[in-house]
């Protein structure tokens, strides 16, 4: 099975909060939690699987599109294609 491992990094800035909402999206309360928003993110409607801190992979045909999303944003990011193997 094949898959891109995308990493990006949020050192050193200031709206890292911010950065990260965007990327997965949040939960938004107002008027004290009694109305619930749910805020889209890039990776929304993406099927993707987080395996760390800044990682995650996804598979290889959202590759361009999320670099697209990324640059847009200004973070930089690495990404790797791999193969994984197949589990029983």
């Amino acid at each position: 099975m094949k898959k891109t491992l995308i990493t990006y990094s949020l050192s050193g800035r200031k709206n890292a909060l911010e950065l990260t909402r965007k990327i997965y999206g949040f939960t938004d309360l107002s008027n004290h939690g009694r109305y619930k928003y749910q805020r889209k993110g890039i990776l929304t409607n993406i099927p993707h699987e987080k395996i760390s801190r800044a990682t995650f992979w996804v598979d290889p045909k959202y590759k361009i599109r999320i670099i697209k999303e990324f640059k847009k944003i200004g973070l930089k990011i690495k990404t790797i294609d791999i193969i994984l193997p197949k589990t029983n």
